[in-house]
């Protein structure tokens, strides 16, 4: 059992919503570990996926790729506890993931299957406390992204992206960030000029 890992995982789950010693020693069993090597993919576009990932360690970003072949970047994932999935994917029957996951660096996750996270929830109130306050999060951060794409000039949501992601800027290729931002990598070229940041 991934000792470590699990204790790091507990720390973060137990700062969200509290978790009894109990609660998080029976839901420890049913987490695996799970490794994966710089440019490997977490899951595809079109992959059904029946599990919930927590990053232990590394950096990813979600992407979707248009019916042309060009990618747009929907997120990054850097934070220790932090959730990767497909939510469409795990919660609905006929759905497949819109998007893919790509390690950026070595990545390690637990990960568990949504049909034990979802059985802890049924039994043990904390839980399901828990998988509200994780959905509550992922709603709070979609909100803020909608509201950047449309209150915020390229500059301000690049100036965000350094504040929200001031860790990883320095580890992320510029056209992803560009991606991201909605930019081409040129525009962010003049944007760093304009700020001199190059």
């Amino acid at each position: 059992m991934p000792t470590q890992e699990l204790s790091l995982l507990y720390r973060v789950l137990n700062e969200i919503s509290p978790l009894p010693v109990h609660v998080w020693e029976e839901a420890s069993h049913y987490f695996s570990l799970k490794t994966l090597p710089k440019g490997a993919h977490l899951f595809d576009i079109g992959d059904k996926v029946t599990d919930f990932y927590f990053l232990v360690q590394g950096l990813a970003r979600y992407y979707y790729i248009s019916e042309s072949g060009k990618e747009f970047n929907k997120s990054f994932a850097e934070k220790p506890g932090h959730l990767l999935s497909s939510i469409s994917s795990v919660s609905m029957q006929e759905e497949v993931s819109p998007f893919c996951v790509e390690t950026l660096s070595e990545f390690v996750v637990l990960c568990i299957s949504y049909e034990d996270f979802r059985a802890l929830g049924v039994k043990h109130k904390e839980w399901n406390d828990l998988m509200l306050r994780i959905y509550e999060r992922l709603i709070v951060k979609k909100e803020r992204r909608e509201a950047d794409f449309l209150l915020l000039n390229a500059k301000e949501r690049y100036l965000k992206f350094l504040n929200d992601y001031s860790m990883i800027e320095s580890a992320v290729a510029n056209y992803h960030i560009a991606s991201y931002l909605g930019i081409t990598e040129v525009a962010l070229s003049r944007i760093r000029k304009e700020m001199k940041l190059t």
